[in-house]
Formats: C-alpha cells, structure tokens, sequence
C-alpha cells in the first residue's frame, strides 16, 4: 500500500523547459502556472497539467494556405464599394498561458481566424481601393494589427500579436486585366 502511494506520487514530478509554461488544474479546476524547472504537482486523477510552448512564434495565414488562395477569406469590399483580394500573414505568441487555454474555444484555431479576418474587413472596409492597393498598405498593416490585439484583449484570449503584413492586394481576377489595362494606360497631359 505504501509502495502504491509513493509511486502513484512519484508521478506529479514534471520538468518544464526554458520557453514553457505548465498551468495545473486540481480536480479541472484552474490552479496555477509554473515556469522552468522541476516541479511536483498532485498527480492524476486529483490534479492534471498541460505544458505549452509559450515563446513559440506562431503563424496565421488568412485567405491563402501555402500557396494555394481561399478566396472566401481573400475577398473583401473596401469603402469605396469595389472589391479586392487581400492575404494576411499574422505572426503572435503567447502572452498569458492561462488565459489562452480556457478563455476562448481553439484560439489557436478558428478564434485568431475569425478575429483577424473580421480585424482586416473592417480596417479596408474603411478604406478606398486604392489606399489598399498602393499607397496605405503600411497604414492598413498598423490599423489591422491593433484592431486585431484590441479584440483579443477584449476576449482575454492570452494572444499578443507581434506582426501583420498583406501577402497579396490585388483586384479580384476577374477584372485583374481591366484594371491593369486602367494603370497601364497612358495619362494624357492637358495642353495649353
């Protein structure tokens, strides 16, 4: 019986690595979080942990996959009432371990896709076409980002954004050549 105790304890002995983060549950209940280490925690079926990669860069790719475009995601109308092909890489980590396992459902997933997807709609839904297409990109980027880590503070999704870029702004194919044909196009200068 003794022998039982001591071996059923000896497995709440737990190393965390530089970078990680274990946040431990009693009874599934939010206990706390522990940092690098070694570590002992009352082990199953009383208590329970989960060891995260907090300094991990992750990425999110909105209205491409490789190289392949998603234009349910890409597509957006801007303020001026045209329509544009946008992509989106995101790169963010972690910032609060906890708050990014049980605040929100897969943050990692479906949560950052649809708040950075909602993000960038509403930053070039208030743009005309061609502050996206040329001259704003850089403002689009800053807009989309703090809209972007305004709504996850909000959620409290543990999330910190660390960059936006616009992969692709382009006008949807099916009128790529039109419009290439619009700034290809000799401007005539007026005489006097």
């Amino acid at each position: 019986m003794v022998l039982g105790v001591v071996a059923w304890a000896s497995t709440g002995l737990y190393t965390v690595q530089p970078g990680e983060e274990a946040v431990l549950r009693r009874f599934g209940q939010f206990n706390s979080v522990a940092g690098p280490g070694l570590h002992w925690f009352v082990p199953n079926p009383i208590g329970s942990r989960v060891v995260v990669r907090k300094d991990e860069v992750r990425r999110l790719e909105l209205g491409f996959r490789g190289g392949t475009s998603v234009p349910a995601e890409s597509l957006m109308i801007t303020g001026d009432e045209n329509i544009v092909d946008v992509q989106l890489l995101v790169q963010y980590d972690i910032k609060d371990t906890a708050e990014f396992l049980f605040n929100v459902v897969d943050p990692d997933g479906i949560t950052m896709r649809d708040v950075a997807e909602t993000s960038l709609r509403q930053v070039v839904g208030a743009r005309n076409i061609d502050d996206v297409l040329t001259t704003g990109k850089e403002e689009v980027q800053s807009s989309t980002r703090i809209q972007l880590q305004s709504l996850l503070d909000t959620y409290q999704a543990g999330i910190n954004i660390i960059q936006v870029q616009l992969q692709n702004v382009n006008p949807p194919t099916q009128v790529q050549d039109a419009f290439d044909d619009v700034f290809s196009s000799p401007i005539p200068i007026p005489r006097r």
